[in-house]
């Protein structure tokens, strides 16, 4: 048996097409939907209510509002042997549930997932912001070990697959433990860090789809991002530096100590005219990678107004991205 958890708050626009997604699956055998309300204050709640007369999901509060404390009550109420998550923002493929356990099937995973596809009514920032995050320049590209905004093709074990398209066989909670409530942003991918770290798998196949709308305004992506930061400096500070990823997460703090080494260096030999031409140099090197990724993304997609958008998303990204690290490793509390 399969229980689908959605954890929401503030998704009155969105939630009423994923439950409906949800409940029209072509899968027939026995699973349940758990909705769990973080306090909404946008009338998500009272829509819930509303829809529960077409459709039989268990309808909970989360007095706490954050995502992992809602999964959590989720997951102690399921009756499923898999419990497959979903984000009350996206949308499953009608075939969502026979792929999860199709792709559990033939595999030795503990946990399975997809890809998270960009909607074709996605307004034109919203559209700009998914093709951009399917970058390397903007994701890290191969030291990401999340899957989310990805398009890949294939069917691969990875080391982190977002929440929004996440099937979990229920064991693993018992292993790992649940969620970590005291992570606002990135909860996922500590569980997943504890999942992996504990020798269990995560198969990342390209048929388990749903579609996730990104963020419409630009001002709540850079939040996003730089929430986003928060989170890696988070399980850092919990778990430590493992392997070539924990330091990729760093960057901006080897970039920081880099520069004031460099600066040190320069003006302690006279050498400061030097160091200001090597910085311009640095600037005028960084930006023409900008501008170059632009271009591809503005080809690559047929979008020309995408290659303006892609050199200001991209800027938005590493600023407000190592904004986040230097803040959340100076802080004592991240959140």
């Amino acid at each position: 048996m399969i229980s689908v958890v959605i954890a929401v708050r503030n998704e009155a626009d969105h939630i009423e097409q994923c439950i409906r997604s949800v409940f029209t699956q072509n899968y027939y055998e026995p699973y349940e939907v758990i909705i769990v309300d973080g306090m909404s204050t946008d009338g998500t709640y009272e829509k819930l209510t509303k829809i529960r007369k077409q459709y039989p999901f268990t309808l909970f509060r989360n007095e706490k509002f954050n995502a992992a404390a809602g999964r959590n009550i989720g997951i102690k109420h399921s009756k499923g042997d898999i419990i497959a998550f979903i984000d009350g923002d996206a949308v499953a493929a009608e075939d969502w549930l026979h792929q999860i356990i199709t792709t559990f099937g033939k595999s030795d995973a503990i946990g399975v997932g997809g890809p998270d596809l960009l909607p074709k009514d996605s307004n034109n920032t919203a559209r700009m912001i998914g093709y951009v995050m399917t970058s390397s320049f903007a994701r890290g590209g191969r030291f990401n070990p999340s899957t989310q905004h990805t398009a890949m093709d294939e069917e691969k074990y990875v080391d982190h697959i977002p929440t929004c398209n996440l099937a979990l066989k229920k064991e693993i909670f018992d292993k790992v433990g649940l969620f970590d409530e005291s992570f606002v942003k990135g909860q996922d991918l500590e569980l997943n860090y504890r999942i992996i770290a504990s020798g269990n798998k995560l198969l990342y196949s390209p048929k388990i789809q749903v579609v996730h709308h990104r963020k419409q305004y630009i001002k709540d992506f850079a939040k996003q991002i730089y929430k986003w930061a928060k989170a890696k400096v988070a399980i850092i500070k919990k778990h430590g530096i493992h392997g070539p990823t924990g330091h990729i997460y760093l960057w901006p703090l080897y970039a920081l100590v880099g520069f004031f080494v460099l600066l040190g260096a320069f003006y302690f030999f006279g050498f400061m005219p030097l160091f200001f031409l090597f910085f311009l140099l640095g600037i005028l090197a960084y930006l023409s990678l900008i501008i170059i990724e632009s271009g591809r993304l503005a080809r690559k997609y047929h979008e020309k107004k995408l290659f303006l958008y892609a050199m200001i998303l991209l800027l938005i990204v590493h600023i407000c991205y190592a904004c986040g690290v230097i803040v959340s490793l100076v802080k004592r509390k991240i959140w």
